[in-house]
């Protein structure tokens, strides 16, 4: 007589009760339709930029529609630690632009960006991640490297309201976005997003790596190099002598591409003109005033300083750097927050990996004021938080089934032979 298997309870479940069990999984595909709908809509919406509706991004309606649906379906997650650390933040920065003194220019648009715009982005990042830890994202890189074409075609072929020329964006390709960087923020963090679902091995680095190359190459953005070599070194597990060689493959084409705009003269720019001399003005800024300044004042401050910045002034509402910026906004809470947000401090070590090519980029670029970024965070976070419960879960879940369903093994002498339903076997 063969032995008798027993069924797993959910198999048990959909043969006792097939009607509820077709019920249940109509309902899993439809709401993991309406994630993917979300997402991709989401994702095509952020890359519209240049198209705006009474001065505010289709991307922004976007966000707050799909976090009202969360709201009421109760899906929005938070830590305490989070909502700390972005309430002390937000209230030192509101006081310092209200009663500080300081002069400001548009602190009332910067207000509503980080009270109301930035932190719905961030919410629903956390939950799409949450999401797509337990399933698979809607699209890859065939759909992300058509996409990415596409990006190039609208800029080539000067399509109305979705592609807008920038004086100083040269001739670099920047597509339906208002910058360049912003173009290669997006296509890195949507390939990041496809490598944390990847079996993370060489092959896997180096599609991302390949992809981030000839993002940096078409963009033209010096830094996006950054974040690639972050990933290589933080998620892929040994394989030492594959990572020597792809750093010194991409640094030698980053001296290649760039080398020229970071030797001699230009060099000499940057520091005295440019970043550099930003940098030492900032950091005296900051000395004097450990609050910080309000919302508002970077743009005042350098659109009337007796000292010319390239890069700053009337139009431009950071440096180049986000927590130096935020500690100009608020000082010490600022610089608690980026810590926060954009490190995981306080979010668990496996957080603090995930997010950190967005903190390590986010120090010469100001990711802070651009919504990708607060998308891209929120995902991330979920994904070095709830990456370790679920994975928990899912072991006390086939424990749970073994303890229930399987019958313990004794060992026996070799003499004895083990009986199942009074046979040998």
């Amino acid at each position: 007589m063969k032995p008798v298997r027993a069924a797993p309870a959910g198999e048990r479940g959909s043969q006792l009760y097939p009607g509820a069990a077709k019920s249940i999984l109509h309902s899993d595909n439809t709401r993991n339709a309406l994630f993917d709908l979300s997402l991709l809509s989401g994702l095509l919406l952020l890359s519209l930029e240049c198209t705006q509706v009474g001065g505010a991004q289709l991307n922004q309606f976007w966000a707050l529609i799909v976090f009202a649906l969360l709201l009421v379906g109760r899906r929005v997650h938070v830590m305490g630690r989070e909502v700390l650390a972005y309430f002390l933040f937000l209230g030192v920065a509101v006081w310092l632009t209200l009663f500080a003194g300081y002069p400001h220019i548009k602190e009332i648009e910067q207000i509503i960006k980080f009270a109301l715009v930035y932190p719905v982005f961030y919410l629903v990042g956390r939950q799409l991640g949450r999401h797509y830890l337990e399933n698979p994202l809607p699209y890859g890189y065939v759909i992300l490297i058509g996409f990415f074409l596409f990006q190039i075609a609208l800029q080539k072929l000067d399509i109305p309201y979705v592609y807008k020329e920038v004086e100083f964006m040269q001739d670099a390709i920047h597509g339906s976005f208002l910058e360049r960087n912003w173009f290669a923020l997006f296509f890195f963090g949507a390939s990041y997003m496809l490598f944390l679902q990847s079996e993370r091995k060489p092959f896997d680095v180096s599609i991302l790596l390949a992809f981030g190359v000839a993002n940096a190459l078409i963009s033209e953005s010096k830094t996006v190099l950054i974040p690639c070599g972050i990933v290589l070194l933080t998620q892929l597990k040994g394989y030492n002598s594959i990572k020597l060689l792809l750093l010194a493959l991409g640094g030698g084409l980053y001296y290649w591409r760039f080398g020229g705009e970071l030797s001699g003269d230009m060099l000499n720019v940057r520091l005295e003109e440019e970043r550099g001399l930003a940098f030492t003005i900032s950091v005296g800024l900051i000395a004097q005033d450990w609050l910080g300044h309000g919302f508002g004042f970077v743009e005042s401050f350098f659109s009337t300083s007796v000292v010319s910045v390239k890069g700053l002034g009337a139009g431009t509402n950071s440096v180049f750097s986000s927590p130096l910026d935020l500690m100009l906004i608020a000082g010490i809470p600022g610089l608690i927050m980026w810590m926060v947000f954009f490190c995981g401090l306080g979010l668990g070590w496996a957080t603090v990996i995930c997010l950190a090519p967005i903190a390590a980029w986010s120090i010469s670029n100001p990711l802070h004021q651009n919504e990708t970024a607060y998308f891209l965070l929120g995902y991330l976070v979920s994904w070095g938080r709830d990456g370790t419960f679920i994975a928990a879960r899912a072991v006390r879940s086939v424990r749970s089934q073994a303890g229930r369903f399987v019958s313990p093994v004794r060992v026996r002498p070799r003499a004895q032979p083990v009986r199942v339903h009074g046979e040998p076997t």
